[in-house]
């Protein structure tokens, strides 16, 4: 099938990250419209049940997880949704989702699932949370994770001022 949004999906971690880009970029909240998004949804959701189970190592190997629960994607969309409006940073290392500088949403954040990290000084989500609680730096989980920048505040203002 051919996907007029995604491009070569291969893990569930690379839907997730164009997925995250896709909906910055075309969400109505944000001048994007209606149809594509839902476009973007179907094609999401399609995509989710080839890879659900494919996952993408720090060194770029791929490996099947039989036991990944299914409902997980989908409530990662939801989170996405619903934090697209807010004027703060977001990145994703691996699996989790950090959003910095996001005092005023704070509230919304913690009904979302996001809990707050004072060593880090960010909210953070996880579809597979755990009771490890290591103290690595950020710079450490970028390293062994991977990273990405979905949004921050500069962008924001960019945006706002173009």
């Amino acid at each position: 099938m051919i996907y007029k949004f995604f491009k070569d999906v291969k893990t569930i971690e690379e839907l997730k990250a164009q997925y995250k880009k896709l909906a910055f970029a075309h969400h109505p909240d944000r001048g994007g419209n209606t149809a594509d998004m839902q476009q973007i949804n179907n094609e999401y959701d399609e995509l989710l049940k080839r890879v659900k189970n494919v996952h993408a190592t720090a060194d770029g190997k791929t490996y099947t997880k039989a036991d990944d629960r299914a409902d997980v994607p989908d409530n990662f969309r939801e989170i996405i949704n619903a934090i697209i409006t807010f004027n703060c940073r977001i990145e994703l290392c691996g699996s989790w989702l950090w959003v910095f500088n996001a005092y005023e949403y704070r509230a919304q954040l913690k009904e979302l699932g996001f809990f707050y990290c004072s060593g880090k000084k960010a909210w953070a989500w996880t579809d597979n949370p755990t009771n490890n609680k290591h103290k690595l730096t950020f710079e450490e989980i970028r390293r062994l994770h991977g990273s990405e920048i979905i949004k921050d505040e500069e962008q924001q203002k960019r945006l706002g001022a173009a």
